[in-house]
């Protein structure tokens, strides 16, 4: 943990800016305050210091620095940057009021706050085993949930075992953007798009999902409705109002939304039993909690304790990053921190060294047995491809496949779809290009996914990283008690030797009597060059069961 700011105060949490250059307002905007800048502004202290106590709940909190109402940036004295790709400051405030700032510090040796005082809640096995399959009903397929239901087959084949679907409610109209709008704007809870189908065809989609082996994930929209939600007008106590005493949504340039008040009871009641109609009359495994990061943690543990009553594996997916959230109500958590250590380390930003300390300072400051849904692409964040490029893609799938965590894989991510920008694009006409299909990648994630479904050490494992000689590539064993695999990737441009001899650790393994299992290359594989060597091709994945 390192010491400094934000810091612990008087009042709460005590935040420090000193400014480069003459400032006129400098404020602190983050999902505190749900990104509004105008609610905290800093006092100013000296001629360009500026400073401010806020009392925050425990938790993960996200923010920035915002100069002059129009400048955001991320805070200079805060080291820890967010993984959501978004760039933003980020602090945990304990229950005690302290504030943790996650470092490279943190590892087995001398692990977090979070990971030393407190064990995760239990998560059912088929969750430790799932590879999440994110898809939106019409962006996937031209015939809603029949369709859905006729790409069975592929996504079978591809070894996929749980459905995520994004939201397939009606949509609000008044201040819509777009042809069909955000998805995410529900206006009633209890609906289905008609364009989607009916719900008896809803309710044989996932039953024919169950009848192939794949739990089905319900996309819930946490904090809001569309600003003509039906409750709007019947009770508009279940929703935040502005001065104007009209409904609104706190977080900026987001008017087509009317925010919940969690504050009333009765809303709480009303989301909860809509949230169980979804499992007792559909038989949904889950939900995927859409920005969770700012909902209130006691209302997350009431929807747990509801829904259990309905199921009793019922799963939560937090889209946040909060350590907390394991503790009581939520089984994953998002964490996007291989997208960001890959691109550093494939642009030699940071070393294989650094890596390998960023990976363990995520799972040292988490709670212990947390599970993390890991990921390379998301609704927020550009595709893979074209974020690290399509070569390195390759490795970069290798990497999410076979670490620890729950991985989960955006539509279209497996064949290296290409139009999909943001979430923004469902908004209007839109479909996957399907006719540009990348099978090459396609064959990598199928063979990838069914080593991981059948290897119980990639999801029910504990990693270790084997050093070696070459900066670009990464090794490590993943072993359970019945078995240990050793994964090999190049991140690499070039054709390599990697020698082990300078690890202990590795020596022992090489020791051993090794299979390959899988290898990305289609060249033929040379023989090792040394007992402690090992060739691997440019941008190749290697995988060995190893004897016991």
């Amino acid at each position: 943990m390192r010491h400094g700011f934000p810091a612990k105060g008087q009042q709460g949490v005590r935040f420090l800016y000193q400014a480069d250059h003459q400032a006129k307002v400098i404020s602190v905007a983050g999902t505190f305050n749900s990104w509004d800048h105008t609610k905290h502004k800093m006092d100013q202290k000296g001629s360009n210091r500026w400073e401010l106590e806020l009392s925050l709940p425990k938790g993960r909190h996200l923010y920035k620095i915002v100069v002059d109402d129009k400048e955001w940036i991320t805070d200079p004295l805060n080291s820890n940057i967010s993984e959501d790709g978004q760039n933003n400051s980020a602090i945990t405030v304990t229950e005690n009021g302290d504030v943790l700032i996650r470092t490279t510090d943190i590892t087995e040796h001398s692990p977090g706050y979070m990971y030393e005082n407190f064990q995760a809640i239990e998560s059912p096995e088929w969750l430790k085993k799932a590879v999440i399959y994110e898809l939106h009903m019409r962006a996937f397929n031209d015939n809603g949930f029949n369709g859905l239901a006729d790409k069975m087959d592929y996504l079978k084949e591809l070894g996929v075992n749980t459905l995520w679907i994004m939201p397939f409610h009606e949509v609000g109209e008044e201040k819509r953007m777009g042809k069909y709008g955000d998805p995410y704007a529900v206006k009633d809870y209890y609906s289905i798009d008609g364009s989607y189908g009916k719900a008896e065809e809803l309710k044989a989609l996932i039953a024919k999902a169950h009848a192939n082996g794949m739990k089905v994930i319900m996309d819930w929209v946490m904090n809001r409705g569309s600003v003509d939600h039906i409750q709007t007008k019947s009770h508009p106590e279940y929703f935040t109002r502005n001065e104007s005493n009209e409904v609104y949504y706190e977080v900026p340039n987001r008017d087509y939304f009317a925010g919940l008040n969690f504050d009333n009871r009765d809303m709480r009641a009303y989301v909860m039993k809509a949230m169980a109609y979804w499992i007792a009359e559909f038989d949904f495994d889950g939900f995927r909690l859409d920005d969770s990061d700012i909902t209130p943690f006691d209302f997350l543990s009431e929807i747990r304790q509801e829904l259990h009553k309905v199921k009793d594996d019922i799963v939560l997916i937090s889209q946040s990053y909060d350590e907390y959230h394991h503790l009581e109500s939520c089984n994953l958590t998002y964490d996007g921190s291989l997208r960001l250590a890959i691109k550093d380390l494939a642009d030699s930003k940071i070393t294989r060294i650094d890596f390998i300390w960023i990976y363990k300072s995520y799972k040292y400051s988490f709670p212990k047995g947390a599970l993390r849904m890991r990921w390379l692409e998301e609704k927020e964040c550009s595709r893979i491809w074209a974020f690290l490029g399509e070569e390195i893609a390759m490795p970069a799938a290798s990497i999410l496949m076979t670490v620890e965590g729950v991985p989960f894989i955006m539509m279209g991510q497996e064949f290296n779809e290409r139009t999909l920008n943001t979430w923004t694009s469902l908004f209007e006409d839109y479909q996957l290009d399907w006719t540009h299909f990348d099978e090459k990648m396609f064959r990598h994630y199928k063979s990838l996914i069914h080593l991981r479904t059948n290897h119980a050490a990639l999801w029910n494992g504990e990693l270790q990283f084997i050093h070696h000689s070459e900066e670009m590539v990464l090794s490590y064993i993943q072993r359970n008690e019945k078995e240990e695999l050793l994964i090999v990737v190049n991140l690499s441009g070039n054709p390599l030797t990697v020698s082990f001899e300078e690890s202990m650790d590795a020596m022992k393994y090489f020791g051993k009597n090794k299979n390959l299992i899988y290898r990305s290359g289609e060249d033929e594989i040379s023989t090792q060059m040394g007992k402690h060597d090992l060739y691997i091709h440019d941008f190749e994945t290697q995988i060995y069961q190893m004897s016991r």
